[in-house]
């Protein structure tokens, strides 16, 4: 039984601890797949089904997304820690069997999930411009939308909305597409879970008996731990967990050696969460570590627009639908048994079904739209010139803090004849504002804004872009001067 604890262990421990950092080198990403489970057709519906509760949302949460990321990443990394020092072991084990439950269900729900169902939504509005913009609503989709309550004061009503399916989990971010070519699927995570649910049962079984390690344990677990982190540093393509979790192991072991045994416990613990809360606020002022999206430094933007040779195209399925005329049922026939010579059946319906999901390029969404509604991304991966792009999802939330300075970068790129322009997911009324309130000199497109996400975590980011090939990428609070720049990308 102690050699099976020590096993779980070092698989649990190191195994969240990895996650945890995978999620801290990019815990406003982890935000973003937060956000897809707060809005309403994703989580909440579920919960309003199990309970009753028409009234239920999450979408109040989505503003706390980036802080509960941050909670959670730094969750996991000193959860493994604690687990492998042998430190506040009740403590971490009841921490982790939650969290794990948590996992369990989300997962579960996302594996489940049906992209072609739809939900209830009820809303209740009392001002007269919600109610005419309900009623607008209401005669645009009157077949989706009904009034179940009307008085006075207040109006409610129900709208047939479309469920919406996160088919990406977030466990382990970009870095397993960007490593292995492909995520988890829903399946697969929801059974990674059952698996850590089920080594974790020793551990929790074992609780009380698990104490700070002796030296000889150590010794025994940080080998082995450094053996499995190795193996996930090769799939990952990423050795930083490696001295992220020497670092963390070292702190620990100083605070042993130099520390009073009262102050031991927590001590480890709160080191723990000062190391992870540092690679988080690191990577939130500046840019992650590790980038594992399309979007990298060294990759093209239209090379991964098109099919790789190779790829496997989507299967499909024409399903006819044909009536009866004898008995007045519609019968549902494939393209091998349709009857279409049979007098006795009545034409009725085609739909196309998928039967197989096939390769998809791994940009698929990537444009330049100017305001005539055309979409420009051609012309300027054909451009000879540089392309510096200031990349602001959100141009209402963008830190206009930089501008002075990227104003000055944009004169002289001008003047070397390189090309500064804005892609922002806005309206163009809140571009034009922002383009006077700053008084910038370039020109603004628009793009979808999860693909602006995307392409850099930062609001604004910098991206140096020639012939679709992304050179650079600069956090707008870490944009050099035009100068350097020129000396190390503009050769």
């Amino acid at each position: 039984m102690k050699i099976l604890v020590y096993i779980a262990r070092i698989l649990v421990g190191a195994l969240f601890v990895v996650s945890g950092v995978i999620k801290a080198n990019d815990a406003l990403g982890f935000s973003y797949k937060l956000e897809e489970y707060f809005e309403n057709g994703a989580l909440a519906y579920r919960v309003r089904d199990l309970f009753g509760w028409d009234s239920f949302s999450l979408e109040f949460m989505m503003e706390y997304a980036l802080p509960i990321a941050i909670f959670m990443c730094t969750a996991e990394i000193v959860l493994g820690f604690a687990v492998l020092f042998g430190t506040k072991i009740r403590f971490a084990v009841f921490s982790l069997i939650a969290l794990t439950i948590m996992f369990f269900f989300l997962t579960l729900h996302t594996a489940t999930c049906d992209p072609t169902a739809n939900f209830t939504e009820v809303t209740t509005v009392s001002t007269q411009s919600d109610q005419l913009a309900m009623m607008e609503r209401r005669m645009e989709n009157n077949d989706k939308v009904s009034i179940t309550e009307e008085n006075e004061e207040f109006v409610t009503f129900s709208e047939e909305m479309p469920v919406q399916c996160v088919t990406d989990c977030g466990c382990f971010g970009d870095a397993m597409k960007g490593s292995l070519g492909r995520s988890l699927t829903p399946w697969e995570s929801w059974t990674k879970d059952l698996i850590l649910m089920i080594l974790i049962i020793p551990i929790f079984l074992y609780r009380d008996k698990i104490k700070i390690n002796t030296l000889k344990e150590d010794i025994i677990i940080y080998s082995a731990s450094m053996v499995f982190i190795l193996f996930l540093s090769w799939v990952f393509n990423w050795y930083f967990f490696l001295l992220f979790f020497t670092v963390g192991f070292l702190l620990y072991y100083g605070s042993k050696r130099l520390l009073f045994n009262r102050f031991l416990k927590w001590i480890p613990i709160g080191l723990a969460t000062i190391l992870s809360l540092g690679l988080i606020y690191y990577t939130l002022n500046h840019l992650p570590l590790r980038d594992y999206r399309a979007y990298a430094v060294g990759k093209s933007i239209p090379e991964q627009m098109v099919l790789p040779e190779g790829a496997q195209p989507s299967i499909f399925e024409n399903i006819f639908f044909y009536k009866n005329k004898s008995t007045g049922t519609v019968e549902e026939f494939t393209e091998a048994n349709y009857p279409w010579d049979d007098d006795n059946y009545e034409f009725v319906d085609r739909k196309t079904k998928l039967i197989q999901e096939g390769d998809k390029p791994a940009i698929t969404d990537f444009t330049i739209t100017a305001d005539d509604g055309n979409d420009y991304a051609p012309d300027f991966f054909n451009e000879e010139a540089y392309i510096f792009m200031l990349v602001a999802y959100d141009i209402n939330k963008t830190d206009a803090a930089a501008m002075k300075k990227i104003n000055t970068f944009v004169d002289q790129c001008n003047t070397d004849g390189n090309y500064f322009i804005g892609i922002s997911a806005s309206l163009y009324e809140d571009m034009e504002k922002f383009k006077h309130g700053n008084q910038t000199m370039f020109d603004f497109y628009t793009c979808d804004a999860i693909t602006l996400k995307t392409i850099v975590r930062a609001n604004p980011g910098i991206v140096l872009m020639k012939k679709g090939e992304i050179l650079a990428k600069w956090n707008g609070n870490d944009l050099p001067d035009y100068t350097e720049v020129k000396e190390t990308y503009l050769k």
